[in-house]
């Protein structure tokens, strides 16, 4: 088995250009090509074998110009096969003496991992004594930090279809009826509390409960040890939590522990598990840096403080907080903050103005990292729909396809690098300032390991995970195996993971990171860039014997060639809509950024269908890595009803070959019941988050934003606009399979209900209502017939159509 170190590479300057440099062995630094040029190495005692706790941490302390070592894999176990905590303790000890920090994961020394941390064969006494490597640690080397995190033990067992799991459910269920019956006092669900406990065997329910007291107990410990400087600081992630459940009550007394010994400012709970590696060992890297990176932060629908992500019970919003705090960063949402974080949440609304955003500001060179935590567990499609067409997904500051504390750890610590570049140092001492170009080997090494992390997230969490992941558990399960802990037919389902993902990723890559200019930053002297070049390897392999996670190891290449293209050019916004019919004037903006350390003469020009009015081409010139913007004013023709048109900006350097980008306008009708334009709306009632303001929040696609009903026999909804309008033309956006069939459409003319629209039977997914002409102030769906009795609905759209009639 190849051990984690050798899994990650590196990428020093040589003098032929940039090249990937072969894996160290285990437990031994990589170094750069030529002289080996690290800023520290960090010792780290990884969660599990898992990628994402175990590589990624060594890619962020790469990210950061730093080397990072880990234990041998095999040390590290592998799912139910757990680790060897000694053997592990041992390693650290002895690593310990050599690097400069070290970042430890406290069930791997105490149990083996986390998963072994789920099942109580290790006793406390056990566990203790394992965990004293700490204080061995920490006597031998005073001055080096320690940084450490424990988990709070989640609500339910590992999810196999053999012992113990076929009672993952029913252990969820039971622990947290247990807080609210035995907690909180409920006593109306006691009835359920005995009747799940019952259905749970007695050696399952005794083997979480010790595990959960022992763990609890090692929480303690640890805030002790932080309390006597053995830890100089250390996280308490909360592992997989909901509103209720014995971690409820554990955090309380966890919480009250730590301001009784008055060490909050070294000790922090939180939700997260997996992640903690990564925060902790960007922590390290931007203190060992110098540097206090600042952090702004959008949200995409929900703002943070008013949501709450799948698995969490703290709203997003703080969790984020806290994050940015943990890394040393400092939260400011100016406009020249150092990292733009955009943070997607889940709820009703449009992706289009967050999208947005996102490509105007990584057009003008700023670094964006995208938190996409929509959807548990994988990119959320429909943003990466909108994201991919605008931006090359290689400029990006980091992209966590669940979980903001991967893309704020990358994004910080690529910060902070950037901004220590021209005073990076070795240590110390005076014989560790660097030369410019050892500077610039370092900043290399970075930009390549920032590579790898954007591409591992991307094709875990998008490629494999939305498009790869559901065969391969079909094909567990039709081969009679179980996809949760494949025992059988491994090496086919391995086969098939491997494949399938592989041809993914060799088309994003072409697409979206083959060719792209990557600003290195300064060594103190000039500015250095790298074009990404290419994937000259790519390892993939289901890590586990299941089929949830996919281990990805690329290998990127960089050299230092002039880009192909070398201004990077945007014209926004990049989509627009406007009144069919009409000439409309539109104001567009081009953005021009010089990717490169050389002046750049280029020309400029304007292409639109025939009748349109553009401007004449013209001249300009950018200076080294300058932002440059040029309004670009374009007059349209008529364009008819529902039909696109491109506006193509075109730059073509002097010498070189044309870089083209288009703005697309599309000729739509105004929407009066849109939120965004003043609509309000009420109705009969709605099931759980499903709420009516979903129905005109312009997103009607996603089925996150749908208005749905409890069962009835009849709803109703209405939208009141913000002025009287015109309205002639009703859509109705329905859920296939789910129709309604029985409504009618009234609008409210001079304070009068009148109809204007009767429907039976309805067949159409999308129907489109047309009526005379009324100048109404709101319209209202009565609602007497659905396949079931709830109403789902996506969106209502008014608009008004007839020539002459719409003002």
């Amino acid at each position: 088995m190849r051990s984690i170190a050798a899994l990650v590479g590196a990428v020093g300057l040589l003098a032929a250009g940039l090249v990937a440099v072969p894996p160290a062995p285990a437990g031994q630094a990589i170094p750069p090509a030529g002289a080996p040029v690290s800023l520290g190495e960090i010792a780290v005692v990884p969660l599990d074998d898992r990628p994402f706790p175990a590589v990624t941490p060594l890619e962020i302390a790469a990210a950061g110009g730093h080397t990072a070592i880990a234990p041998p894999t095999d040390d590290l176990g592998e799912f139910f096969t757990y680790g060897d905590a000694d053997a592990v303790g041992q390693w650290w000890l002895e690593a310990a003496a050599e690097a400069d920090a070290s970042v430890v994961a406290l069930p791997m020394l105490a149990y083996g991992g986390l998963v072994a941390s789920r099942a109580c064969g290790t006793d406390l006494e056990t566990a203790r004594e394992r965990l004293s490597v700490l204080e061995e640690v920490k006597t031998a080397n005073p001055d080096r930090p320690v940084y450490a995190f424990d988990v709070i033990q989640r609500l339910t067992i590992e999810p196999t279809s053999g012992y113990p799991g076929s009672y993952s459910g029913p252990v969820r269920r039971w622990a947290e009826l247990m807080d609210q019956v035995e907690n909180l006092g409920m006593e109306e669900l006691r009835a359920e509390y005995e009747q799940v406990a019952a259905s749970i065997p007695e050696e399952i329910r005794t083997d979480y409960l010790c595990a959960r007291a022992r763990n609890h107990q090692i929480n303690q410990d640890m805030i002790h040890a932080a309390a006597d400087g053995t830890i100089d600081f250390l996280v308490l992630g909360q592992d997989d939590a909901s509103a209720y459940g014995p971690h409820r009550a554990e955090k309380e007394r966890l919480a009250a522990l730590i301001a009784e010994l008055g060490v909050g400012d070294r000790v922090k709970i939180y939700p997260g598990a997996d992640v903690l590696g990564a925060l902790l060992t960007a922590k390290l890297v931007v203190e060992r840096l110098g540097v206090d990176p600042s952090v702004a932060v959008e949200w995409s629908r929900t703002p943070g403080e008013e949501w709450t992500a799948p698995y969490q019970d703290i709203p997003y919003g703080d969790l984020v907080n806290e994050y940015i705090t943990t890394l040393g960063a400092v939260r400011s949402d100016t406009p020249d903050a150092d990292v733009l974080l955009m943070a997607n949440t889940s709820g009703a609304g449009s992706l289009h103005p967050f999208v947005d955003r996102i490509s105007a500001e990584v057009a003008h060179g700023r670094l964006v990292a995208i938190g996409d935590d929509a959807v548990a567990g994988v990119v959320d499609p429909e943003l990466m729909s909108l994201v991919s067409p605008r931006i090359d997904l290689a400029e990006l500051g980091g992209w966590s396809g669940w979980n903001v504390g991967i893309s704020l750890s990358q994004s910080v610590v690529r910060a902070a690098l950037l901004e220590a570049g021209g005073t990076l140092r070795a240590g110390e001492g005076p014989r560790d300032n660097l030369v410019p170009r050892q500077r610039a080997q370092v900043l290399t090494g970075a930009a390549a390991a920032h590579q790898r992390l954007l591409l591992e997230e991307l094709i875990h969490t998008d490629l494999y995970r939305n498009n790869v992941r559901a065969a391969v558990r079909q094909y567990a399960v039709d081969h009679g195996d179980d996809p949760q802990y494949m025992t059988q037919v491994f090496e086919g389902a391995n086969a098939l993971a491997v494949q399938r993902t592989d041809a993914l990723a060799e088309a994003l890559f072409a697409e979206e990171f083959a060719g792209v200019s990557i600003r290195l930053g300064s060594d103190g002297r000039r500015e250095h860039t790298a074009v990404v070049s290419a994937m000259a390897g790519l390892d993939l392999r289901l890590g586990w014997p299941r089929y949830q996670e996919l281990d990805v190891f690329p290998d990127v290449v960089l050299t230092d060639e002039p880009p192909a293209d070398p201004v990077t050019l945007a014209l926004l916004p990049a989509r627009l809509d406007v009144r069919p019919g009409e000439a409309t004037s539109l104001e567009l903006t081009a953005v021009l950024r010089n990717d490169t350390a050389a002046r750049v003469t280029a020309t400029l020009a304007v292409a639109a269908p025939e009748g349109w009015a553009t401007p004449t081409p013209a001249s300009v010139r950018l200076e080294p890595f300058q932002v440059f913007e040029v309004p670009v004013e374009v007059t349209t023709a008529e364009l008819t009803p529902d039909s696109d048109a491109a506006v193509e900006l075109s730059l073509t350097p002097r010498g070189g070959t044309p870089v083209t980008t288009t703005a697309t306008v599309s000729a739509a009708w105004r929407n009066v019941a849109l939120a965004s334009s003043g609509a309000s709306v009420t109705a009969s009632g709605y099931w759980n988050q499903y709420s009516p303001d979903r129905a005109i929040d312009g997103n009607s696609a996603s089925t996150a934003s749908r208005w749905i009903t409890a069962a009835g026999p009849a709803h109703w909804l209405e939208v009141r606009f913000a002025a009287p309008e015109p309205v002639d033309t009703v859509d109705l956006y329905q859920y296939g399979g789910y129709l309604l069939t029985d409504y009618t459409l009234s609008a409210l003319v001079d304070g009068t209900w009148q109809d204007v629209v009767a429907v039976t039977g309805n067949t159409e997914v999308a129907p489109q209502h047309t009526f005379e002409t009324v100048v109404a102030t709101a319209l209202r769906l009565e609602i007497t017939g659905t396949r079931d009795g709830q109403v789902r609905l996506y969106e209502l759209e008014a608009t008004c159509r007839t020539a002459g009639a719409c003002g």
